[in-house]
């Protein structure tokens, strides 16, 4: 009898064992190892700031897109992109220029700042303005350039004129004018010539006239300075 509750006893015993055995592999989490490390364990943070949100346009505003972005202002220095070609570099195929109409004027007024530099005998030859032909509204053909327009115009106001043929520039060069030439007022001076309030990089043979060009020579006594085109050596923006 005694054996018996001793026997019941271990039996117990062994099923309580059985049960908590059990339930611990089904319930029950494994033990982690914590990692051996020398220095604290960096962990990524909870929470990420989120990149600021793009401003959000007015209603009504524009939209700047890569199709209505202004463009970049040109470079000091740099030549305009719409001042035309000369003449013997128009691309061809490209459309022909018609005839029209010009204005033109002739201007020593220059001169009259300088007029302790201007040899004696010339003097005489200054008007007291300056101004050799006032503006005058010039007819031209399909293809000629400001020299051919300077040589009419000079014809049919009986203003002397006096040029030679530069093969270096490819271009008449503009010696004189009404009887006033290159060095007479020092040896900076000589004439030049304007288009629109522009001032050519090339001879005057070499430009072709359009309608409603404004055409205006001007002698300068100290290389383009004094009449607005800045300091230019040689017959870069010369006649």
């Amino acid at each position: 009898m005694k054996r018996r509750k001793i026997g019941n006893l271990l039996l117990a015993v062994c099923i309580a064992a059985a049960v908590l055995a059990g339930a611990f592999l089904l319930g029950g989490d494994a033990p982690s190892r914590k990692p051996e490390a020398s220095g604290p364990v960096q962990t990524a943070p909870a929470h990420t700031p989120d990149e600021p949100d793009a401003p959000v346009p007015e209603a009504g505003a524009p939209v700047q897109t890569e199709t209505n972005v202004p463009d970049k202002p040109d470079a000091p220095g740099q030549p305009d992109a719409a001042q035309p070609a000369p003449l013997d570099e128009v691309p061809a195929g490209a459309e022909p220029e018609t005839g029209g109409t010009c204005t033109v004027s002739i201007s020593c007024a220059a001169i009259l700042s300088h007029m302790d530099r201007l040899a004696p005998e010339k003097a005489g030859l200054v008007p007291a303005d300056g101004c050799l032909l006032g503006s005058t509204e010039v007819s031209f053909s399909p293809g000629e350039s400001v020299f051919d327009v300077l040589q009419r115009v000079c014809r049919a106001q009986g203003i002397h004129l006096e040029f030679t043929n530069t093969p270096l520039y490819d271009s008449a060069y503009i010696e004189g004018i009404g009887n006033l030439y290159e060095f007479d007022c020092g040896e900076q001076s000589g004439w030049m010539y304007r288009v629109n309030g522009w001032f050519p990089g090339y001879g005057c043979s070499r430009y072709g006239v359009k309608d409603g060009d404004v055409i205006a020579w001007l002698f300068t006594c100290d290389y383009g300075a004094d009449v607005g085109a800045g300091s230019v050596a040689g017959e870069d923006a010369a006649a």
